[in-house]
């Protein structure tokens, strides 16, 4: 799956739609606060590949994490993230 960013959007087309991730960049934070994926491609993994290259982003540009977004929330707790 090729996973896209644009500004404020990282995205990728499944087949069923389009996934995507939003977020806004303030000061030296990437506030991110919207995943979703199209109904028939959840429970695939694509939600978390995109929010890991959202944490890679974050982390090679020195910014912090704002989870804004429920799906974010959920992502931290599971993979035990304590520094964001």
């Amino acid at each position: 799956m090729k996973i896209v960013f644009d500004e404020g959007k990282i995205w990728a087309k499944t087949e069923h739609g389009e996934a995507e991730l939003d977020y806004r960049i303030k000061d030296n934070y990437m506030i991110i606060y919207h995943t979703g994926t199209p109904e028939e491609d959840r429970g695939k993994g694509i939600a978390e590949e995109l929010t890991d290259r959202a944490f890679e982003f974050a982390k090679k540009n020195g910014l912090k994490i704002i989870p804004a977004c429920p799906y974010t929330q959920y992502y931290i707790k599971k993979k035990k993230i304590t520094e964001y």
